[in-house]
């Protein structure tokens, strides 16, 4: 099956922006070593956040080019993936509250927000392509 002009855009906008991700997550952690002011390290901790952005920006523009089908299998994968991500972050937050399970620093956990939500994405996407072509 051929791709379609719309995923072809989002892998050329995806991968450099993702590439751009790597780099700068591994040069920020690294130049972080070396500053001490508070502007400076909050600028170059955010940096990383910029090419999310665009993978952010490439996303939605593949899931408003697509068919309706496509959209509604990503626009369902979100929901999903958002419900589980929040269920799972809502009960451990319970747990943490409730002290049945050691406080970890506040950035351990917020660092795998987006991570898990992205992952979470992944998984509900492939399920609901499967449940759709099994429903044609």
């Amino acid at each position: 099956m051929a791709m379609r002009a719309v995923h072809k855009r989002y892998l050329r906008e995806f991968f450099p922006a993702m590439a751009g991700y790597v780099v700068l997550i591994f040069a920020s952690v690294y130049w972080l070593k070396t500053l001490d002011g508070t502007l400076a390290r909050a600028v170059v901790t955010l940096l990383p956040a910029i090419p999310i952005a665009f993978v952010i920006r490439a996303m939605v523009r593949v899931i408003r080019d697509q068919d309706e089908l496509e959209r509604r299998i990503d626009l369902e994968a979100i929901a999903i993936s958002g419900g589980i991500g929040c269920f799972g972050f809502f009960t451990y937050g319970l747990l943490l509250n409730a002290k049945v399970l050691a406080m970890p620093p506040a950035a351990a956990v917020a660092i795998w927000v987006f991570p898990i939500f992205m992952g979470l994405f992944g998984i509900a996407k492939c399920s609901m392509r499967l449940y759709y072509r099994s429903h044609e």
